[in-house]
Order: C-alpha cells, then structure tokens, then sequence
C-alpha cells in the first residue's frame, strides 16, 4: 500500500520531487500501485545517449521541466535512478541527490521510486528538514536490497550488453546477481562488484554446475568454447554431442586423441565433464589422473605402467587398455615401449599383442627370461603355438608329441646354443631314421579325392611345429579339419619338393612368405650375435593366421568342398644356434648353410643320408663351403625340416564361418 504522503503530493502541485524509498520486496507492488493512480513511467535507462553510457542527468530534469503537459496529467514516476546512483558510488549519489532535493521540475510531479540508496536519502533528510517538512520523502521499514553486479567481457546473455541494458534489467524489479558486459567504470560502485574478463570465468559464472578446471584449456579454447555454447542454448553437452562427442566415448579414439586441435580438445573436455559415464575403467582411469589434453594420447600409452601388475585392478585395466588401443599405430606404441623398458621385471604384464612392436617385444622378453609367464591374455597366439600338440600318427605319435613340444621351448627360449637333453633327442632320431616310418607327402596327395573340387594351398617351408596354434585358429573359424602327418622328399629343398604342386590339376596358390622370413636375403629377418630372439616367430603367426582367413573365406563362398594346407618342407631354427656343429670336410660345396651336399663316392659320415644324388645331415651339422644361416635353415633331415603337415579343412554341417 502506497504511503499517505503520495497522496497528497500527487493531487497538488508541488514542482519538486518526492523521494520514495523501498526495497526488492515493496518495488515492483509499489511500483504498480503507483501506475493505478496514474503516473507515467519514465525510465533513467533511456537517456543514455549510446548503449554503454551513462544517462544524463541534465537531460532528465530537463524532459519534465519542459514538459507540455496539463498538471492534472503531469504525473511520472522515475525508475532506475538509485539503482545508477549506486553504481556511480556514495559521492555522486549524495550530489545528485542533493541536487534533486531542490530542482524544480515545472508543473510535474515526480515520483522517484528509489533502491539501493537508503543511507545517502537518510543522510539528505536529517540534512534537509525542508523535505521532511513538506512530506517529500519516504523510507520503506524494509528497504532490503540484494543486487550484485557482474561486469563480464564475456558473457552467455546477449541482451545485456551495455549500461543501458543493464538499467533497463533493473528498473523492472530484478535482483541478485545481474550480468553486465560494459566498459564504464564501476569502481567506486557501492553496489558489490566482480569483473569477469575471460570467456572460462563467464561460463563459470553463468552454468550451473559447470566445474571443469580452468587448466584443462587455454584462453583461446575457452573464447572458442563459449562461443559454441551461446550457440547452443547454452548447453555445454549440447556442444558435445554437435560434435559427437557425448556418450560414445571409445569409438575412434585414436583420431579423437591424436592432435591438438579444438576437436581433440573437446573430447578431453567431454571426458572430464561425463566421467562418470565413461563404461571403459582404463579410459576413466586416465581421464581421472591427466589434467591436459595433450597429456591424454601419451597418458593413455603408458599410464599403466605405473599400476603393478599384482594390484587387485590390474588385470580389469590391462584387458580394457588393451581394446582401447588396439587401432593405435606402431610409431605411437613406441613411447609405451621405451617407458615400459624402465622396469623389466614388469614390462611383460604390460605388453598386449595389438601391434606387431609389442608382439615382437614379448617374444624378446620370453627369450631372455626363464620366468613362466600366462600369455592367454598378453599375446594369444603365441600361448596356442606353445600349447602342446598331440599328433595322432601311429607308432611315432608319442614321440613326435615330445619332441616338438621341447623344439618349441627351444626355439622360443634358447638365443645362443641348444640345451643338451634337446641334443640327445636330436641324435637319437638322427641315427634311427625316425621320420621314415611316415608316409610321404607326394603320396598323401595323390590320394585326395575329388580334386576338381579341392583348392591346394602351398605354404612354403610350414612344418608341422605350427600345428597346435593351426588347430586353436581353425577351431575358432568353426572348421572340420583333418591332419595326415607325412614326409618330404630328401634334401629338404624346393627344387626336391615341388612336383605335388606341379602335377596338380586344380585350383591352387602358393604362399611364399613364410619361407622368406627365414632367410635374410629375401627380406626375412636379419641376426647378430648379441640380439638373437626369434622375434620372426610373430610374423610367422601373422602369415598363417592369414592363411586360415583366406581357407575360410574360400571355403564360406563356395568356391571349394575341400582345402588343403601342403609344404614343400619344414625348417630348423635350432640347427642355425648350434654353437657346436662340426663342418664336415666333402668333396663336394655344402648346400643350404652346409645341410645337404652332392653326392660322392665314400662318404661314411653317420649322420648323412643318401637320396636323390644328395647327401643329408639328419643331426644339426654343417658341410663345408656353404654359408651359415641367419634366421633358420631347411635342406637337412632333422624332424623339424623333413616332417610336415597335410592339413584338409572343409565346412561343419550347417555352420556358418567367421570371415576376418
């Protein structure tokens, strides 16, 4: 209810201003009321000459000064000029105030219903007994006010742009913080103020719930940042998901992270603000303990090699690390290797089999570590070539099962000679001739029927030491699969081994790539005494894992009923390490790094055997005149170079086979 003082000052004419004080609670009722008894609202906000100036005060008293307007109907209440008063500061309000409290303003009758100056009104009543004698001037009992200004350069509110603007918010009653982007200065302000002059500060401010750091980002980012926030209803997931960067948080991470663009940025940024919507525990593991985006490709390497592999969460991180990275390149895997070398006792419970760097690096490690290690999770394909492989052949079944079971350790194992119990096995089966009690490959061949229907698949230099990973890869393919277990034709060479492919009729490719690997001079791998791991092995696993693919892929579009795997023969990467070989003296070159030579006349080495006008060392020593092998070695007629496998796979009954 408007005080009685109103009125009686609105019914006559007084030429001077009536002072009406309230506060956030009576302003806008008041205000009302005083619009029911009909005075016109004239605002402070519209006599600034430009958006960020202040109003003139000259000009105000001026405007109801002149006026042309009969004194019944001259009636106005100001708005907004204690508010102003409050931003100008103590002094300015007290003079225009006092000035106010004696200006005559013609025939009009103002109202000025003030905030925010209560102390200076009460102050220039107790000086100016005038005004309480001519009931001028009323204070409300609760001329509470809570205003507080924020003077942004940055600013989510485009309409508040400008002192202008600013009055206007408040002359229609708004309280508690207000939001203002203006370059006038406020410093002697009694109102509180708070500057906020980056874009970071202004999305603090102005989001509810907004918490990501400001060291996340730099000024330039945030600038941007804002800018796509304004943009989209001021939604900071908004952004996110314009971006695709909400929710599917794993999904091309490599590209998400690799980069120090805005987009990459981003992402790190949805990370920190939805961690707790990241299902990865290694992802939301790194993002919990990175505070930079270009930390983020780097932490998410080699983060792990700072949780010991027996803490209770590892093996959850270590499998969630390993998905998460398996698209990441060779050349980024590098700063995780060189981090992981620091301690090598842990090294190999980080390693995954992702890349081939890694896979290479754990068979480096194995190689010169005797610690038994589980590879079922770190490297698959290693542990199913390591599995013991129980051939089914007869009386040799057994013997076959031993030997290659411990040719496998020692390939794996042995960097520099071969272990004595290995080298008994080797005599022993050099002197009985043991691969003679199988049947021969050509034969086996011979005997497969309906060959028009058959695709022959010759992987150069397969022995049969591959079987036991061979059957997990076909098992997996949901393949049948048969395995006859034969022999090659001495010496183990090509040129002696090649008249199956030859002669045979149907459809058929020969895989060479195997067989280059373990030779230096057509691309294979290259040893020194001082680095020796057959770290080859992976690549060998890749070559035959892609051959499988291949078989399904033929055999899921039927363009076969039957594929057959055949080798022209094994190889021996134990008789290239023999560091104790003798060179037996012939008087003929040695061939294949001295495993086979020419035949001549008076040869009564134990060792050698006579076929097809070659002689053939059946243990691991060497001819003279032939260069020693880097990698492995085949001409000979050890088990692993002369025993090989015929491998048929055809389709289960109503199966259908995984393509990869």
């Amino acid at each position: 209810m408007l005080c009685s003082a109103i009125n009686n000052y609105i019914s006559s004419v007084k030429g001077l201003p009536f002072f009406y004080v309230v506060g956030d609670d009576d302003y806008i009722s008041t205000l009302e009321e005083l619009k029911q008894n009909g005075l016109s609202i004239v605002r402070v906000s519209d006599f600034c000459s430009k958006d960020d100036k202040y109003p003139n005060i000259d000009n105000i008293i001026d405007y109801f000064r002149t006026s042309d307007v009969d004194y019944r109907d001259n009636k106005s209440v100001l708005i907004g000029l204690g508010e102003y008063l409050a931003l100008r500061g103590t002094a300015e309000a007290d003079k225009v105030l006092a000035r106010l409290s004696h200006t005559t303003l013609g025939n009009a009758r103002v109202v000025l219903l003030l905030r925010c100056v209560t102390p200076q009104v009460t102050q220039m009543i107790s000086s100016d007994h005038r005004i309480e004698a001519s009931q001028r001037a009323y204070i409300s009992p609760t001329p509470i006010f809570d205003i507080s200004v924020v003077n942004t350069k940055k600013t989510l509110e485009k309409s508040n742009v400008g002192m202008k603007a600013m009055l206007r918010q408040l002359e229609d009653g708004a309280c508690g913080s207000i939001t203002v982007h203006t370059d006038l200065s406020l410093d002697n302000s009694s109102l509180p103020i708070s500057m906020i002059t980056d874009s970071y500060s202004a999305l603090t401010h102005e989001i509810n719930g907004f918490t990501l750091s400001k060291e996340y980002g730099s000024n330039e980012m945030w600038d941007k940042f804002l800018d796509d926030v304004i943009k989209n209803n001021k939604s900071v997931n908004a952004v996110f998901d314009k971006y695709d960067l909400l929710d599917d948080y794993e999904q091309d991470i490599y590209e998400k992270v690799s980069g120090f663009e805005y987009i990459n940025w981003l992402y790190f940024l949805s990370l920190k603000a939805n961690i707790e919507k990241i299902s990865n525990p290694y992802l939301k593991y790194v993002v919990n303990n990175v505070s930079s985006f270009v930390n983020l490709k780097n932490s998410l390497l080699i983060e792990i090699v700072n949780i010991s592999h027996i803490d209770n969460e590892y093996n959850k991180l270590y499998l969630a690390r390993k998905k998460l990275l398996k698209d990441f390149p060779e050349s980024d895997i590098a700063v995780f290797l060189n981090e992981n070398s620091i301690n090598p006792k842990e090294s190999i419970y980080r390693f995954t089999d992702n890349t081939a760097a890694e896979r290479m690096a754990i068979i480096k490690w194995l190689s010169q570590n005797p610690t038994k290690v589980s590879l079922e999770e770190i490297y698959p394909a290693l542990n199913s070539y390591l599995k013991k492989y129980i051939f089914d052949c007869g009386q040799l079944s057994e013997q076959l099962t031993t030997y290659f079971d411990e040719y496998k350790k020692q390939k794996l194992l042995c960097t520099t000679d071969v272990s004595d119990d290995f080298m008994h096995l080797v005599t022993t089966h050099a002197q009985n001739h043991t691969y003679t009690h199988l049947p021969t490959r050509d034969n086996a061949i011979k005997s497969i029927k309906n060959k028009d229907s058959t695709f022959l698949y010759w992987i150069d230099a397969l022995g049969v030491e591959y079987l036991s990973y061979i059957t997990e890869l076909v098992h997996k393919k949901g393949l049948s699969f048969h395995v006859e277990i034969t022999r090659v034709d001495l010496p183990t060479i090509t040129s002696k081994n090649s008249q199956f492919y030859e002669q045979w009729q149907g459809a058929k490719y020969k895989e060479e790539r195997l067989d280059n690997i373990k030779h230096k001079d057509n691309g294979g791998f290259f040893y020194s005494e001082k680095s020796s791991e057959p770290t080859y092995l992976a690549s060998e696993l890749n070559i035959i894992e892609d051959a499988i693919n291949y078989a399904a892929a033929k055999l899921a579009m039927h363009e076969c009923k039957s594929f057959v795997i055949a080798s022209d023969h094994g190889a021996s990467r134990l008789a290239v390490i023999h560091n104790q070989e003798e060179k037996y003296d012939t008087d003929t070159k040695g061939e294949h790094s001295g495993r086979c030579c020419k035949a001549f006349s008076g040869c009564d080495l134990p060792y050698a055997i006579e076929e097809n006008d070659f002689l053939t060392l059946s243990d691991y020593g060497r001819f003279k005149g032939s260069r020693k092998a880097n990698v492995e070695v085949h001409g000979g007629a050890s088990l692993e170079e002369v025993v090989v496998p015929i491998i048929t796979l055809t389709l289960r009954n109503n199966s259908s086979v995984e393509i990869s």
